[in-house]
């Protein structure tokens, strides 16, 4: 699965989130997986959830973040494929 800056993201009904301090723990209540995120990933995920679009969440992170462009594109695109391979996010194309 390719995944790009120009997708969409949607969260399913069923995934609980809770943040403890600066971390987040996402669990999959219908099949009960978890997810555990470090401040960043919590930080991309509360993003996530507001915009649903990539883009948006990358342009975001870039003002907050003093990281390299290309690092934060693959680190992004890394995190996404992980939360939908474990089924804590559905994604689709902007064109669908």
């Amino acid at each position: 699965m390719t995944i790009s800056l120009d997708a969409l993201i949607s969260i399913p009904e069923d995934i609980y989130t809770q943040e403890i301090d600066e971390e987040t723990i996402l669990l999959d209540t219908q099949g009960g997986r978890y997810f555990g995120l470090d401040p960043v990933g919590t930080r991309m995920w509360q993003l996530l959830r507001k915009h649903g679009a990539l883009r948006p969440v990358y342009e975001t992170l870039l003002t907050e973040y003093d990281v390299a462009p290309e690092r934060l594109e693959a680190d992004l695109l890394d995190l996404v494929t992980k939360l939908i391979e474990k089924g804590l996010a559905n994604i689709q194309t902007a064109a669908e």
